[in-house]
């Protein structure tokens, strides 16, 4: 194994404001001011078949008994803060729990963070002082703004924070606070099943990771480079990271790496938004047709460019799902139950060129959630909770 450009070192739980708005950036596909399509498309090509979905994420199982009393909660309000708005995913998100909140007569109020700890802190401040029933922050780490966090904590808020790196909350905000991780490394290990068994465990592979967080540096360093290291030790691994504030220099750490390997045949990108500076520097090297491209998070750019035959494959995550699934641990909190946090799943699925046609590759389509699953889980969760309709 061969690796070069390792990242830099980012504390776990560590987020710095600049990362957070850059991830904020990135989510939202702005990064660099670069569509999807920038300096041409390297022809992916498509496998014969549709890569197998493992079953513990293809649906979302039931995650624990039917709440009760959820009468009570009425009228009331959740705050919903996503770490910026501009973000397609955090719209899909939060519409999915504004109906999910809706079907029980609570809420849902959208407090933008606009990617600053002081708009964070206002908007878990207005939360307080409305006398909220519950709080998501979503890809909001609790130290980005932890006196205003904790100031609803010690209000009695339940507070959700979703897209976190692991688990863990402050010990001493005890059950008032919980974190709902990503399922990062998960997607990533899809990605590299695929790149093993279509190379024949022989890939030179490429890995252009993020640092903008200490949970996009876990998933570089952990779900793309060692697993890929462990399940391939024939293949050849070059490592580039890059950032949302480094997003002008992409093209030319890829294009440079390109050329130190001619043999690189796969370019797996961490995140749908890194995509295009990539795709440019695979055009100036012309390696379209030699380079299989892979991304993550399923977002729909990254499934029209499988469709088009411009990358290999997209591993995404059904955001829709999450919203429902948030929702659930969110009224779980807020009736005093235990949240199950580790009962909720999920579900993720690798579209290529076999199964991509089966989609829907619309606005709708993303919204619905059900690129990456069939399971009706808007109806389990409304009869799980005795909602109306």
């Amino acid at each position: 194994m061969r690796s070069i450009h390792q990242p830099h070192q980012v504390a776990r739980g560590a987020l710095g404001v600049a990362a957070l708005v850059s991830l904020g950036l990135a989510l939202a596909g702005c990064a660099g001011g670069q569509s999807s399509n920038a300096g041409g498309q390297p022809k992916a090509g498509s496998t014969a078949s549709a890569p197998a979905q493992p079953q513990q994420f293809a649906s979302v199982p039931t995650p624990g008994p039917p709440l009760r009393n959820t009468s009570s909660l009425r009228g009331r309000t959740v705050y919903w803060i996503p770490i910026t708005s501009v973000a397609p995913v955090f719209t899909i998100e939060s519409n999915a729990a504004k109906e999910a909140f809706g079907s029980l007569g609570i809420n849902l109020q959208v407090c933008d963070g606009q990617a600053t700890p002081d708009v964070v802190a206002r908007c878990v401040s207005q939360a307080i002082a409305g006398k909220a029933a519950g709080i998501i922050a979503t890809s909001i780490p609790s130290e980005f703004a932890r006196q205003a966090f904790g100031n609803a904590v010690n209000a009695k808020i339940p507070t959700l924070f979703v897209n976190t790196a692991d688990a863990t909350t402050p010990p001493e905000w005890g059950h008032v606070a919980a974190a709902f991780p990503d399922n990062w490394k998960d997607q990533a290990a899809l990605n590299n099943d695929l790149i093993v068994h279509d190379s024949g465990e022989k890939a030179h592979a490429l890995l252009v990771g993020v640092t903008d967080s200490s949970a996009t540096v876990d998933t570089f360093k952990n779900g793309m480079q060692a697993d890929l290291a462990k399940k391939c030790p024939h293949c050849t691994i070059t490592a580039v990271p890059t950032s949302s504030t480094q997003i002008s220099q992409l093209t030319s750490l890829v294009s440079s790496a390109l050329v130190k390997d001619p043999s690189i045949n796969y370019v797996f990108v961490q995140y749908d938004s890194f995509a295009a500076p990539v795709i440019q520097a695979i055009r100036q090297q012309n390696k379209q047709g030699n380079v299989k491209l892979l991304t993550m998070l399923g977002q729909l750019d990254g499934l029209k460019r499988v469709a088009s035959g411009q990358e290999f494959a997209d591993t995404g995550y059904s955001v829709a799902a999450l919203g429902y699934n948030e929702s659930d641990i969110l009224l779980r909190m807020m009736l005093g139950q235990d949240p199950l946090v580790a009962a909720h799943v999920t579900p993720i699925k690798t579209i290529n060129g076999a199964n991509v046609g089966a989609l829907d590759l619309t606005e709708e389509g993303w919204q619905s959630g059900h690129w990456q699953t069939d399971a009706d889980f808007r109806a389990m969760y409304r009869k799980l909770w005795g909602a109306q309709g």
